[in-house]
C-alpha cells in the first residue's frame, strides 16, 4: 500500500528545519533565504501560547544539518546587529523630522473638497 506521509518522509530525509521565533524581523529573514539559500516553509506545529498548547503553522527554514546550524548562528547574530540599530540614539534624531510632519498634518484642520 503507497502511504503518502511515507512518501513525504523520506522526500524530507536529510532535510533539517530552523523555526522562525514569533517577532523575528522579516529583514533577518529574507537574509538567511539569501545568503544560506534556505527553503521558506510552512509547517504544522504545536506551540504554546499563554499556557494554551495548540496546533498552529509556522515558517521554518529548511536545509541540509550543516547549513540550517549556520544559520541559527547567524540569525542570533543578525537579530543582535538589529537590535543594536533600533537602540542607536542617532536613529532617534534621524527619524524625528517624520514623525513631527506626520503629527503636523494629523494636527491640520481638513481642507474642503472642492470637487463636489
Amino acid at each position: 500500500m503507497n502511504d503518502p506521509q511515507e512518501a513525504d518522509r523520506k522526500g524530507l530525509e536529510g532535510l533539517y528545519d530552523l523555526a522562525m521565533p514569533l517577532g523575528m524581523p522579516l529583514s533577518v529573514i529574507r537574509e538567511l533565504v539569501e545568503k544560506f539559500e534556505l527553503d521558506m516553509v510552512e509547517r504544522e506545529a504545536t506551540v504554546d501560547i499563554i499556557g494554551e498548547r495548540q496546533k498552529r503553522k509556522i515558517l521554518v527554514l529548511r536545509g541540509d544539518l550543516d547549513t540550517v546550524m549556520e544559520a541559527k548562528k547567524y540569525m542570533f547574530e543578525a537579530l543582535d546587529r538589529k537590535i543594536a540599530e533600533w537602540d542607536d540614539p542617532n536613529r532617534a534624531e534621524r527619524y524625528r523630522h517624520l514623525r513631527q510632519k506626520a503629527q503636523a498634518e494629523e494636527k491640520a484642520p481638513e481642507e474642503p473638497d472642492e470637487s463636489a
